[in-house]
Formats: C-alpha cells, sequence, structure tokens
C-alpha cells in the first residue's frame, strides 16, 4: 500500500516571523533597508511597517553617522561622511530656510536624535527640522526673549520617551542673557504640552558667549563658554537648575587648536578635549550627584603619530571641529586634511568634503520609510549577489592604531579585529549575509 508523500517542509524565508528576525540583523547603514525591499514586494512590505522600524531601532540602539551640517545665514549645508553605497547626496538635505535672505540671519543650534534645529533671528522663531522626512516643528521663542534687552545665544533639542525620536515628543532648550551679559537664562520647551516651562537664570561673566553646540549626558546639558577661563554652564533637565562649572586651569592660555566637551568614554560624566600643540588632552570630570567636582587629565593622544602629521614651519597644530555625541568621534582639521578619529579605538577617516572654516554639527539618524528616495537607485542587475552585510564598512572597521600603523583608506589594511560568523541566505541570485550577534 502506497503511501502520499507529507508536504515539504515550510522553507524559513516563507515565515514572515522568522524572515523579520533575519532582516532586524541587516547592518543600520542607510543602504541596507532600501536594497532589500528591491528583492520582492513581501520583503518592501515588512521592512516598510511601523513595527519592523521600530524593532530595527530597539535592536542597533545606535543610529548611524550620516554626515555633518555646516552653520550657514541661509541654509544649512550637508556634508556626507559614508562612503558608497551608504553616501547620501547633499543635495538631499539642502532644505533653505523659510524666509533665508541676506535680511534674516539662521543660526544653526545644533543635531540630536535625528533632528536639526536652527533658529530666525529676526522672526525670532526656533525650527525644529527631521531632514529623512522632511517634518518641520515652528517653535516661537519663550516671551522673556521677544525683549529688546535680550539675546538667544544657543540651543538644544532632544527627544524623549525613546523610540529613537519618530513621532515622539522633543523638547527644545533655549539659553540667551540680556545686554548685561552677567546673566544666562534658560527655559525649556515640550512639545507634549505645546508651552515653554519656566525661566531659570545663572550668573556668568561678561563676554561670556557660546559657539559650539550642547552635549547631553543622562538629565544634564552642557555648554561650554568661550571666555574668562571656559568655564561650562550645567543644566539639570531633570531639577531644572542652572550652574556654573570651572574648566582645568589654563585651559585656554595652553590650547591652541581649541576645545570641546563631550561625553566620558564610560557613559558618565564630561570630558573636555583640548589641543595643545599636536596633542589631544582629555580631561575628565570627577563628579557628585550635584554634577562636575574637578578635573583629571584621563590621557594624552599624540595626534602628530595617529594622523602622520609631521611637524614643521608649513605646519599648524589640529583644530577641533565639533564632536559626535553618540559615536564617541571628534573632527579635526589640519594642515593636510580633516579627519574624524574614534576616542575609544583611535581609528581614523579622511573627510575630504569639509570646508574651511563655520560651525559643523554631526547628524545620525536611522533609516525610514520615508528615506528610501535618498540614495541614488540601486541597479541590482549588474551584480548576481549582492552581500548587504558586506558592504563598505564603517569607520570601525578602516582606521590606524598606533602600534600597528594602518592607514585608513578605502583599499588599505583592515584593522586587526576579531570577526563573528556570518550566516547566508539565498532567495533566487541575491546573497544576503547576516551578522548573527
Amino acid at each position: 500500500m502506497s503511501t502520499s508523500p507529507s508536504p515539504a517542509p515550510p522553507q524559513p524565508l516563507d515565515n514572515d516571523d522568522l524572515l523579520s528576525e533575519i532582516l532586524l540583523r541587516l547592518p543600520p547603514q542607510p543602504s541596507s533597508l532600501p536594497r532589500a525591499s528591491l528583492v520582492c514586494t513581501r520583503w518592501r512590505r515588512l521592512l516598510s511597517s511601523a513595527a519592523f522600524l521600530r524593532r530595527f531601532r530597539a535592536r542597533h540602539r545606535r543610529p548611524p553617522l550620516l554626515g555633518l551640517f555646516k552653520e550657514d545665514s541661509v541654509y544649512p549645508i550637508f556634508i556626507p561622511t559614508l562612503d558608497s553605497p551608504d553616501r547620501i547626496p547633499p543635495a538631499r538635505f539642502s532644505w533653505r530656510v523659510p524666509g533665508g535672505s541676506g535680511e534674516d540671519y539662521h543660526q544653526l543650534f545644533g543635531c540630536r536624535h535625528g533632528r536639526v534645529l536652527h533658529y530666525s533671528r529676526r522672526r525670532r522663531l526656533l525650527m525644529v527640522w527631521d531632514p529623512l522626512t522632511g517634518d518641520r516643528r515652528a517653535v516661537d521663542i519663550p516671551a522673556l526673549f521677544h525683549r529688546w534687552d535680550m539675546v538667544v545665544y544657543h540651543g538644544s533639542v532632544r527627544c524623549v520617551d525613546g523610540d529613537g525620536c519618530y513621532s515622539n515628543p522633543f523638547e527644545v532648550a533655549v539659553v540667551g542673557t540680556d545686554t548685561s551679559g552677567t546673566v544666562a537664562f534658560i527655559c525649556v520647551y515640550s512639545s507634549k504640552t505645546g508651552n515653554w516651562g519656566n525661566v531659570v537664570s545663572a550668573p556668568i561673566s561678561p563676554g561670556d558667549y557660546m559657539s559650539f553646540s550642547s552635549i547631553l549626558d543622562g538629565d544634564f546639558l552642557y555648554w561650554l563658554l568661550g571666555n574668562h577661563g571656559c568655564p561650562i554652564l550645567q543644566f539639570n533637565l531633570v531639577k531644572q537648575t542652572a550652574t556654573l562649572v570651572n574648566a582645568p586651569p589654563d585651559l585656554r592660555t595652553n590650547s591652541y587648536g581649541g576645545f570641546h566637551i563631550a561625553p566620558a568614554e564610560d557613559g558618565g560624566g564630561l570630558v573636555i578635549l583640548a589641543v595643545t600643540h599636536f596633542s589631544l588632552n582629555v580631561w575628565k570630570g570627577k563628579t557628585n550627584r550635584d554634577g562636575i567636582a574637578g578635573w583629571v587629565l584621563e590621557k594624552t593622544i599624540e595626534l602628530d603619530r595617529l594622523l602622520f602629521l609631521g611637524t614643521g614651519p608649513e605646519t599648524w597644530p589640529p583644530v577641533i571641529l565639533c564632536f559626535a555625541e553618540e559615536h564617541d568621534v571628534v573632527f579635526l582639521s589640519t594642515h593636510v586634511g580633516f579627519f574624524m578619529v574614534n576616542m575609544q579605538s583611535m581609528q581614523f577617516k579622511n573627510i575630504p568634503q569639509i570646508l574651511h572654516g563655520g560651525l559643523y554639527y554631526p547628524f545620525s539618524s536611522f533609516y525610514t520609510k520615508e528615506a528610501a528616495e535618498l540614495l541614488p537607485p540601486c541597479d541590482m542587475s549588474k551584480k548576481p549577489k549582492v552581500p548587504f552585510a558586506g558592504a563598505l564598512p564603517d569607520i570601525e572597521e578602516y582606521g590606524s592604531n598606533i602600534g600597528e600603523k594602518l592607514v585608513a583608506t578605502n583599499s588599505g589594511p583592515r584593522h586587526k579585529k576579531k570577526i563573528n560568523p556570518k550566516q547566508t541566505f539565498y532567495v533566487g541570485s541575491l546573497q544576503v549575509e547576516i551578522d548573527p550577534n
């Protein structure tokens, strides 16, 4: 008596739940999801669903560093830092500020959690912009700063309630002073309530100014004041209190290449990065429950050895341009070019697109379903096998180590590191490599 053959077990990729688990392990680089969505309608449906995107952001946590925004009086200029196929054309993020003209001055205050904050001085209006979705939110400044004797110095944006800020409430903090320049005033706006909170004040010295973006560390916002010993304005977002923190002694006198504040590598506290000649000094703040109580020199990085700068009459010390707080990466201007340096691994990458002069703000964000058109079209017919996870590596995979003297180039040797095994799946002629971790 013959028996009918048992039905073939379903293929792993035929199960939506299992396929989603596989696709969640794609790298968070901008090209990953758009290229995977070209496989078929089913993949595109899964990859563009709100539930999948939430899980994708939650799994990877840290969004990729897409580039820098350079401050301009009319509109912000985007400078990409990734290589193809993840490089986003600058024109995609070149949004002209409404009302931008020679009669107004638009100031870029910073980028955080996928949003950009800038300010129209003539209209006294803040604008919160998501470059990937195009969402723009106009926020009027607090009534106090509409007075003729008040000046808005700087601002900060952050997202609340998690999920990488996508469709979630945000907060905006502004800081300014009156014409006497002896008091700093800070106020926080919540998009959840649509209202500004109470104004908080702290004494400062006349002539203090803020030319760098804020640094967010836990519940604290910090601004470096660029005069009179370079104190730091510390604002507690929970307690709504503001205090001044003294910088290390003689910071301004000895830091020829500038200085910048940054979160500590261990995720707690604050550090000051200061360039002296061709060395980068890292001062770490000693903290208590009220904030920073003092400073200790944690380490010194010899930039001339790391970046092979050389010294001589035609050279000049590196200058700090900005710091990417989500990636622990510092951007430097040198006499041989511009570099981004990972402060933990000491790996670096040359950024040839940066223009001389101006203020720069790192921008990080995850892919969203609205972002699929940001990248140039992918011609899938040219290569029968497309290794999604094997695309050009991030800064962590190329670079220079002081001991090994490896130079960061697209064709150079890979930095020596342990590579986790990948699982490979095939869909027709398409090869997908997935990191199981």
